[in-house]
């Protein structure tokens, strides 16, 4: 049995896999200066447990943390899934191909393998990514945005007359009061620019793309948005297994 990481800027999301098939699974927030006790309480690695696959954007101490805990609990294989110039036709668009977070990357793979069509992929995270593909496989580029909560932190933290708790209510409706102004600001802002990336996208094509969006605020968006998204929330960890099993 695997156990299949998508380690990202503050959550974990996790599936332990068997034959091609997610037993279980779930997410969960971390504590950056001490992420061995988050894995220790949230997860469970038994003798069935024979290697972990991981997806890492939180950095090399993240990696490390990680690779300590897994050693206090034996003998198990870990493999860090990297980025490559290609994959099963799907072209990837940096030059530098470090600079691209290896979740994108893996979105990618699991999309394209799915579908084999024009994609526009959103990742609704800490930060907000929009990434295009067209009919050939070719990645065209994209966008990263603040994310829901950065957004709504960089005005309470930096306007003095908006001192507010940051809620999570979906609305891009006209506000009457500052929280609610804020609020429906920050999903105006994201449902704006998504929507227009695909309708400018869609102009170029000549047909729809393929509309997927994932994430930890994926659900509280998709509802807003003027085109029809599919919400695949364990999108990374699919990529991830497409991308291990083609490796061996």
């Amino acid at each position: 049995m695997k156990l299949l990481l998508d380690i990202g800027n503050s959550s974990v999301n996790w599936a332990s896999e068997k034959e091609s098939n997610f037993l279980s699974q779930g997410s969960f927030i971390y504590d950056k200066k001490n992420i061995e006790d988050s894995l220790e309480n949230n997860l469970l690695l038994t003798e069935k447990t024979s290697k972990i696959l991981l997806s890492n954007v939180a950095g090399k101490d993240i990696y490390n943390s990680l690779n300590c805990w897994i050693k206090k609990h034996g003998n198990i294989e870990l493999w860090e899934s990297s980025i490559d110039k290609k994959f099963g036709g799907l072209k990837i668009s940096y030059k530098e191909t470090e600079q691209m977070g290896v979740d994108r990357w893996l979105s990618m793979i699991a999309s394209w393998n799915k579908h084999r069509s024009p994609l526009c992929l959103v990742s609704c995270g800490t930060a907000l990514t929009i990434d295009l593909v067209n009919s050939e496989g070719n990645h065209l580029g994209g966008y990263i945005l603040p994310g829901h909560d950065l957004m709504h932190k960089a005005l309470v933290d930096n306007v003095e007359k908006i001192n507010i708790k940051i809620t999570n209510t979906p609305s891009i409706e006209y506000a009457s009061n500052t929280e609610a102004a804020v609020n429906n600001g920050v999903f105006l802002a994201l449902v704006s620019a998504i929507d227009r990336i695909v309708k400018e996208f869609s102009s170029e094509l000549g047909v729809m793309p393929k509309c997927i969006i994932s994430g930890g605020n994926a659900k509280l968006i998709k509802p807003l948005l003027e085109f029809q998204f599919k919400h695949e929330p364990n999108l990374v960890l699919h990529g991830l297994l497409i991308a291990h099993n083609t490796s061996i």
